[in-house]
């Protein structure tokens, strides 16, 4: 099923997939199984899993079952290439992170953002 990859000391991590209703949602390694299964407890992915949405749904509801399984090799593709990027522009430790394997997006931020032209208050008259 899922390939081991190298993590950056050298040492096997398998990559793994949080899965909701059938859906592969969110990747991220972990050395063995258990490891894999505590990571659900991880309160920044479940925070996470509630609050952003695919498709204008959260991508959990906080009642189904998330399944942990192994990931599928276009999977782990997708976290190596995401992780490589990240690495390649952070310098920070960020063990624990978890790729998204669908698309995402955080409405807590729309609040925000309500009109991309705000800086723009300049009239030119």
């Amino acid at each position: 099923m899922g390939k081991p990859v190298l993590n950056q000391v050298g040492s096997e991590m398998i990559v793994y997939v949080a899965e909701i209703s059938g859906r592969g949602i969110a990747a991220f390694d972990a050395d063995n199984d258990i490891e894999a299964q505590a990571q659900l407890a991880n309160r920044g992915l479940l925070r996470d899993l509630i609050v952003l949405q695919n498709e204008g749904r959260a991508l959990w509801d906080g009642v189904a079952e998330i399944r942990v399984r192994m990931a599928t090799p276009e999977e782990t593709e997708i976290w190596q290439t995401s992780r490589a990027a990240v690495q390649s522009s952070e310098d920070s430790d960020d063990e624990g992170r978890h790729v998204f394997l669908v698309p995402v997006i955080d409405p807590s931020h729309d609040k925000f953002d309500d009109d991309p032209h705000d800086d723009d208050d300049r009239d030119g008259d």
